[in-house]
């Protein structure tokens, strides 16, 4: 077994090619072979001093003596100026560290001792110094490599001596090259230290990054969405809030509307959910549209064929640390439903890769567990409940049963169900003694725990409380809150709904809930927590909120009409873009045939002041022929034309049909001034856009024109 690592070894060494192209490397077909090899061999891989596998080691053996060959020849171009020698000494060694991330079970062993070694040798510190070389193709080649090995330790490193580099590159927006790069080292240093983060986006990464999500590249967009997910994840409050002045909520949302790459709308959506996690913001972040995406596109996915989308990928494959796990926690046990799905969605693709990696006791160790079986047991939301199942079942743990919601109609067999499920069954027969059912269960008090139910031990009794807290969060209560109290209570913050039972029995409904005292609130209701008391007091002295009804209610100012195959990257960036500037606007989400949704989208279109007609390449193909108005795209723009709205066509990379193949009751938009879009210059073509909203038509935008103009 040794012997085959060994010739692999040699044949990779033999086999370094160059590395400046813009693909990933792929799996070679000898690693695929070696780890056929050592999976038949039968034998459990030996550990050795300092706690690697012999695997690991052998292949270490081999792969070391070159590396340090590699550092020593780029250190020697270097101080000699030689670029062709710069080049392939980099070049070696971005091969090396490549092909270790790519093995298979011992990748992110063997990849981290040789990133490790890298900085050890002063590679990491030559890299570095190779960033603010004049010779533009060293620095793409240097700042490639210094993407993949910013392993824990290197971005330590990095963070103390190399942030002014990395802060230099990132103010050269505009050099595509370079961005595919710098936005992966980004991506990269945001998990750092929330002290990072503040440095970073006090510099200027963060609005670098927002740039890049304007634009086309899959690659510039994934770094982007990652970053930005990282630096919601990792960077604190403080950056939270920054992220929030700065609108990346609302720059997130073209990365999770794309369909291109489900890597970028997984993080993308990854990213706005953390947001929304933070209570200070989540007003913020919901106005922005880009939270509405997130349960469809979980719901739509299936982890196991993510989780090999990731194993195709050398950055992913080797899945995420304990430590990178733990973050997921405050969304499986927060408020949220996005965060409960993606979370939960997480863990599952997280459990097939792990699995492979025969460790999957991880999960356990980081408290996930716990946190998955609360939501099977208590979620309401098919997606959450249905994934944290899943991941139960793949990482060999026991799957609970569903809680029925109406906890005050229970009777005491579920009382029994329950004590059951949330680890306390040694206390059944007491409970079932004294007939407890869900009325006196939701009243239960410390007291009563001691004095009646027997449970002496204080820590005992306050984790009883606390999984009765839960309970009362998620229960049911329509049938004795005909006022919907609960809902109020969740409205001023969703922990306080655990008192709706107190305040529903002692009579309290939304009539008399203005008249309630502190003294009341404690004694009659048993809200004992003071600072809950005066937020529910805070609440009832506010003004109520005026009701508007539909009629009332003002349409948004743009109605954004596109063909989804297409269009979608197009409309969803005219959306953030007006949305930044101060515009209401609507931009149907998942497009649905028929019901109620079809009576809401013609409304919309009919309240708005003005229609923005995406014509994106063959836009307009499925209009023609379509006598009856099936297709969605031309039912929009005959009520645009009906309703006299103010129609504004932007094109791009759309071509004119001749106006008698297409219906009679839609030619008349072929009429419009319309604007070109340019991506190049998005913020020029926007203003001219803003111009046509407002009716202020330049004589430069011409008409648009139709086929049967051209030919004239």
């Amino acid at each position: 077994m040794l012997l085959a690592l060994t010739l692999f070894l040699s044949r990779l060494h033999r086999r370094l090619s160059s590395m400046f192209g813009s693909d990933r490397l792929t799996v070679p077909e000898y690693v695929s072979r070696l780890q056929r090899g050592r999976s038949s061999s039968g034998c459990e891989p030996k550990a050795v001093s300092p706690g690697l596998s012999a695997d690991v080691r052998a292949v270490l053996d081999v792969s070391l003596p070159a590396l340090r060959e590699a550092i020593r020849g780029l250190r020697a171009a270097k101080e000699s100026s030689d670029t062709d020698g710069t080049r392939r000494a980099v070049a070696e060694i971005y091969q090396l560290v490549e092909e270790a991330w790519v093995l298979p079970t011992v990748g992110r062993q063997v990849a981290e001792e040789i990133c490790n070694r890298i900085r050890l040798d002063g590679g990491l510190e030559l890299l570095l110094q190779l960033q603010q070389n004049s010779a533009l193709e060293i620095v793409y080649e240097s700042v490639k490599l210094l993407e993949q090995i910013l392993i824990s330790e290197n971005r330590d490193y990095v963070a103390r001596i190399g942030l002014g580099v990395i802060l230099n590159l990132t103010r050269q927006q505009d050099d595509a090259q370079l961005a595919r790069s710098v936005s992966g080292i980004l991506e990269h240093m945001f998990k750092h230290t929330e002290e990072t983060s503040v440095q970073l986006i006090s510099n200027g990464a963060l609005d670098a990054l927002l740039f890049w999500c304007r634009g086309t590249d899959p690659t510039v967009l994934r770094h982007c969405a990652v970053a930005l997910a990282n630096c919601a994840m990792y960077g604190g409050h403080r950056c939270q809030r920054w992220m929030i002045e700065k609108q990346a909520a609302e720059w997130l949302f073209p990365l999770a509307f794309s369909k291109e790459d489900e890597l970028i709308r997984f993080h993308a959506c990854l990213a706005v959910t953390v947001l929304a996690a933070n209570r200070e913001i989540e007003k913020e972040v919901v106005n922005s549209g880009t939270l509405e995406l997130v349960e469809p596109f979980i719901a739509s996915l299936d982890p196991d064929d993510f989780a090999r989308s990731l194993l195709d990928s050398a950055d992913c494959m080797q899945g995420k640390t304990a430590s990178d796990l733990q973050h997921l926690l405050p969304l499986l046990d927060g408020t949220r439903v996005e965060g409960k799905c993606i979370a939960a969605f997480y863990l599952c693709v997280e459990t097939s890769i792990k699995s492979r990696q025969r460790n999957t006791k991880i999960f356990q160790e980081i408290g996930a567990v716990q946190s998955l079986k609360k939501i099977v047991m208590y979620s309401s939301n098919g997606t959450a409940s249905g994934l944290a199942k899943r991941a139960l079942t793949m990482m060999g743990e026991e799957v609970p049963k569903r809680i029925l919601s109406s906890v005050p109609n229970w009777k005491t067999c579920e009382v029994q169900t329950w004590l059951q499920q949330v680890g306390f069954g040694a206390y059944s027969d007491r409970f079932q003694e004294l007939q407890v059912d869900g009325d006196l269960l939701l009243t239960i008090t410390d007291q009563d725990l001691s004095s009646d139910l027997c449970m002496a031990a204080g820590l005992t009794r306050r984790r009883f409380l606390r999984d009765l807290r839960v309970l009362k969060t998620y229960a049911d209560y329509s049938t004795c809150d005909p006022n919907n109290m609960a809902d109020w209570l969740a409205e001023v913050d969703p922990h306080l709904r655990e008192y709706t039972y107190g305040l529903v029995q002692s009579g309290v409904d939304r009539k008399n809930v203005e008249k309630l005292t502190d003294l009341q609130l404690q004694h009659d209701c048993h809200v004992d927590n003071g600072v809950h008391r005066e937020k529910i007091l805070s609440a009832v002295r506010r003004p109520l909120k005026p009701s508007h009804t539909d009629a009332q209610h003002p349409g948004p100012d743009v109605f954004i009409s596109y063909r989804r195959t297409t269009g979608s990257q197009l409309a969803s960036l005219l959306k953030v873009h007006l949305q930044v500037r101060g515009y209401s606007v609507f931009i149907d989400v998942e497009k649905l045939e028929a019901g109620k949704f079809q009576d809401k989208l013609i409304q919309s279109v009919q309240r708005a002041r003005n229609f923005i007609l995406v014509l994106s390449a063959n836009a307009l193909d499925k209009c023609m022929g379509d006598g009856d108005m099936k297709d969605w795209v031309h039912k929009e723009i005959v009520t645009a034309l009906t309703s006299k709205k103010n129609i504004v066509p932007v094109t791009d990379n759309f071509m004119w049909p001749d106006p008698t193949s297409l219906p009679e009751d839609m030619r008349a938009v072929l009429n419009f001034n319309g604007i070109k879009w340019s991506h190049e210059y998005q913020e020029a073509t926007i203003e001219k856009i803003i111009r046509f909203l407002k009716g202020r038509h330049d004589a430069t935008d011409a008409p648009v024109e139709s086929k049967e103009q051209k030919k004239k």
